[in-house]
């Protein structure tokens, strides 16, 4: 019996060793999150249909205009907001083209209004009355296993431009 118990013991010993000696440089992906406040402009023009989301993108087209599915997004933000705090979890460690602003109208899903992005100039617009960037267009965003949260990515987002 006590042969038994010194096996179990040792078994036990080792698996605990193992499971504890992991090294934190060879973190997993999906470790990374942005995070930071949207103010909305023009709230009375908000749209009857359709969803306003915050999304990041790991790249964009040359006209900085959301196209396909993003790498992750918000909940659709209630209708009305003037500020909406983010956090967007589970980023892996890239570079991301963008943390964009974005109407997506029901009947054409495929497609979005860009209404504002995090970009240098974080306290103003960054988008047209067209919806259209301005330049130099969406600031990119490194997330990085020494600096996986990325705060104060503060937004200027323009509900008008919704039709």
């Amino acid at each position: 019996m006590k042969c038994v118990f010194r096996h179990a013991l040792a078994i036990a010993i080792v698996c605990a060793g193992t499971l504890n000696c992991g090294d934190d440089t060879n973190k997993p992906a999906g470790i990374g999150s942005v995070s930071g406040k949207v103010t909305f402009l023009n709230v009375g023009s908000w749209p009857a249909t359709g969803n306003v989301q915050v999304s990041v993108y790991s790249s964009l087209p040359a006209n900085h205009k959301p196209n396909g599915a993003p790498d992750a997004f918000t909940n659709p933000i209630t209708a009305g907001t003037t500020e909406y705090n983010f956090k967007l979890e589970g980023l892996d460690p890239a570079t991301y083209a963008g943390v964009l602003v974005s109407w997506r109208e029901p009947a054409n899903p495929s497609g979005a209004k860009l209404l504002g992005f995090y970009w240098i100039n974080g306290d103003s617009l960054a988008v047209d009355p067209a919806g259209d960037a301005k330049e130099p267009g969406p600031a990119p965003v490194g997330i990085t296993t020494s600096n996986p949260d990325r705060i104060g990515l503060d937004i200027t987002a323009d509900i008008g431009i919704v039709p």
